[in-house]
């Protein structure tokens, strides 16, 4: 349990997701980053803390719908709520012309763009609601 706001940002081990937590985090935001490259993960958490951000990583696909559910439960039930969830995470996954574009990597993408949105926004709600002024922030790429 903390006294802070608590703020996940999927997708933030790099770019925009990272630059979004840094900000939550001198805003006085607890912030919880995702990514799925690990050791990356734990380096942006080095740096959090280096600028006095209260910050960790979890480490999920967040395409795949039971480790979403398992990790933002397990980060809910921690902290007590969830006051902000960025669903940051998405991307191409490589490039395709889209009349060459197979139904796998079409499927990949969306699960990337938006499954990902669906499923970590679903979760998160129920801790959201413990929070004063809870906040979904969603954004995309060209890609969605």
């Amino acid at each position: 349990m903390t006294n802070k706001k608590v703020a996940i940002v999927t997708g933030a081990t790099g770019g925009i997701g990272f630059a979004v937590a840094k900000r939550l985090g001198k805003d006085g935001f607890a912030v919880v980053i995702n990514g799925i490259e690990d050791e990356k993960g734990a380096k942006r958490v080095e740096e959090l803390a280096a600028a006095g951000i209260d910050a960790e990583y979890y480490g999920f696909d967040v395409t795949k719908e039971e480790l979403v559910t398992e990790n933002i439960t397990k980060i809910g039930e921690k902290y007590g709520k969830i006051d902000v969830l960025v669903n940051n995470a998405g991307g191409l996954g490589g490039r395709s012309r889209f009349e060459d574009m197979t139904t796998d990597f079409y499927r990949s993408v969306m699960a990337l763009n938006l499954d990902s949105v669906f499923f970590a926004s679903r979760a998160a709600i129920p801790f959201l609601k413990k929070g004063d002024h809870p906040t979904i922030i969603n954004y995309t790429s060209n890609a969605a």
